[in-house]
């Protein structure tokens, strides 16, 4: 039995790594836009137009994925959610105060895939009226230019998703059994990896690409794409991320584990610092680990 987990996160120091090799030493999942570039064996968004946009590209047909609020429903409930949308008065002085503002009018923050002979969708986000009050207070009250408002908004909206009959997607509180806590996408990979595979997880949880720099620029591989903000916002802090992954390494259920933290640098997470069970190590120890492990 392969006797290591690879999670990967999308920090920038795993950049010039390659992930393919890891198969060969165990499973690996990985996070949001990963699957843009490489297949997991297991792929975990929190995000819902991240999960808009890997559903959208047919990728959850045959590929494992873990998604946040995946709640399948007739198509009667969203026949009957359009009738139910801003009155056209309320559309219209919104659109006029967006295009004042160099935005997009709001038909633009509604998101759905084709919707063909599909019986079944997956609602998910604010509704219009929900984004029409952010919008009106980023713009009236807070004074927020364009461009400011974009970064604010992030990935908002209202995302329809049609549905195929079968796919490979698993919602994330009937997996957890409603105790998926609402927690970000990596620190719930590392949940998900360990509870689909006890016997692997008894041994070694590498964590790659877990950054999570305490300062500076935007640290993300797919920064400046779809779904993720631009290397120019304001930078975005990772205090609740390690506080989950933290979480992680002092669950009970998972202190005979082995966490390893892969960065090629001398960075530390204070926070972790008094978890026995997590340790900093560079690649090279890494691949020392994992051929041990064969």
């Amino acid at each position: 039995m392969k006797k290591n987990l690879f999670i990967i996160g999308n920090g920038e120091s795993r950049k010039y790594h390659e992930l393919d090799h890891l198969n060969l030493y165990g499973k690996i999942y990985g996070c949001n836009a990963l699957y843009r570039d490489f297949t997991p064996d297991g792929l975990i968004s929190c995000d819902w137009k991240m999960q808009h946009e890997i559903h959208s590209s047919g990728y959850t047909t045959n590929n494992n994925c873990y998604f946040k609020s995946w709640k399948r429903l007739p198509s009667d409930f969203y026949d009957m959610m359009m009738m139910t949308s801003l009155a056209e008065d309320v559309t219209k002085d919104l659109n006029v105060q967006l295009k004042e503002a160099g935005l997009p009018t709001l038909e633009h923050f509604v998101y759905e895939n084709e919707r063909g002979n599909k019986k079944e969708c997956v609602v998910q986000g604010i509704n219009a009226e929900q984004v029409a009050y952010v919008l009106q207070k980023l713009i009236k009250e807070y004074k927020m230019d364009s461009f400011d408002v974009k970064e604010k908004l992030g990935n908002a909206g209202l995302f329809i998703n049609w549905v195929e009959e079968k796919d490979k997607i698993k919602d994330l509180d009937q997996f957890f059994d409603g105790e998926h806590k609402g927690w970000a996408s990596g620190p719930t990979a590392v949940r998900v990896a360990i509870e689909e595979n006890p016997g692997i997880a008894s041994s070694n949880v590498f964590m790659l690409g877990f950054d999570m720099k305490t300062g500076g620029k935007v640290n993300n591989i797919y920064k400046d794409t779809d779904c993720y903000i631009s290397k120019d916002c304001k930078y975005v802090g990772s205090s609740n991320w390690r506080q989950q992954h933290k979480q992680n390494f002092e669950n009970d259920n998972y202190s005979h584990i082995k966490f390893y933290r892969v960065i090629n640098d001398d960075s530390i997470i204070e926070e972790w610092e008094d978890c026995d069970n997590v340790k900093n190590i560079r690649y090279s120890e890494m691949n020392t680990l994992i051929n041990n492990s064969i």
